[in-house]
């Protein structure tokens, strides 16, 4: 998968850390999610428009963003830091941003794993390998050098529209 469909404002989900998300974005308060005890939402609104990009913390790690269109779709709205940094311009590194077609999205991603004509749902998996050195420390302990991997990767991407174009634009990344 292009990293480039998981990086939003030079952050790339699954790599940046929430000390990335803070230094870029700057001071947030800490929302805990009732649905993933384990995550923290970092929520920021634009000072511009009704623009609003969350951001999910697990263990340090960015784990998900959602970009919404309209900030009272997040119950939680209110807790969130301004930034000027949030509009309805802010696209992700392949081009992605609030406001356009599903024919468009379509045309950076490809076919879609499933489609209504509300939403559009993306997912992609794959295996890395492991680097030498993480080869050789599990190798000790397996004895297989061909078969270590680090996990399965799982990149979900979830996309809502209405009639003016993109309004939810969800990312998330996870190891299985």
């Amino acid at each position: 998968m292009d990293p480039s469909h998981r990086t939003v404002l030079r952050l790339v989900i699954g790599d940046s850390t929430s000390q990335d998300i803070y230094s870029k974005m700057g001071p947030s308060i800490p929302i805990r999610d009732n649905f993933e005890p384990s995550a923290t939402q970092l929520c920021y609104v634009s000072d511009r428009d009704d623009t609003l990009i969350i951001f999910y913390s697990e263990f340090s790690r960015c784990s998900r963003v959602r970009l919404l269109s309209q900030k009272k779709r997040f119950q939680k709205w209110h807790f969130c830091s301004a930034s000027p940094l949030v509009s309805k311009d802010v696209a992700t590194a392949s081009g992605v941003k609030l406001g356009i077609s599903k024919h468009r999205l379509k045309a950076i991603f490809g076919s879609p794993r499933s489609e209504t004509d509300e939403t559009v749902t993306y997912v992609y998996e794959w295996q890395p390998k492991m680097n030498s050195a993480e080869m050789e420390k599990t190798s000790k302990i397996s004895g297989d050098y061909e078969n270590n991997r680090l996990g399965t990767v799982k990149v979900t991407i979830q996309a809502e529209f209405s009639a003016a174009g993109l309004i939810s634009f969800d990312v998330s990344q996870s190891m299985q």
